[in-house]
């Protein structure tokens, strides 16, 4: 799947403006102009990042769901999900940026 294909079919329902009561703030990631934060309460993922880049909103989103399903996320589950997306490199620089975000 590419990432225009995500966004027509899903929505962002990890996606959070503020920290919210009763969750757990891991810490922020950055990288250039691109940020990620995820949030628990031990059952439930939430995320804010950067808006600007889509790649990053998809993996975050991607991310927290497994999260939720799993307790884990690995780089190939992530990756494999969007490998018809044109830049490879790209998508493999989010995904670590995600995956660093979940470190705690």
């Amino acid at each position: 799947m590419r990432v225009k294909e995500f966004f027509e079919k899903e929505e962002l329902k990890h996606f959070t403006e503020e920290r919210p009561e009763g969750f757990e703030a891991l810490p922020e990631v950055k990288e250039g102009a691109h940020r990620v934060q995820f949030f628990t309460d031990g059952k439930r993922w939430l995320f804010n990042s950067s808006k600007r880049c889509k790649k990053l909103l998809a993996l975050a989103e991607t991310a927290a769901r497994l999260m939720e399903e799993k307790g884990e996320v690995r780089e190939e589950e992530l990756l494999n999900l969007f490998k018809e997306e044109r830049d490879g490199k790209k998508m493999e620089e989010r995904a670590k940026l995600v995956l660093r975000a979940l470190k705690k």
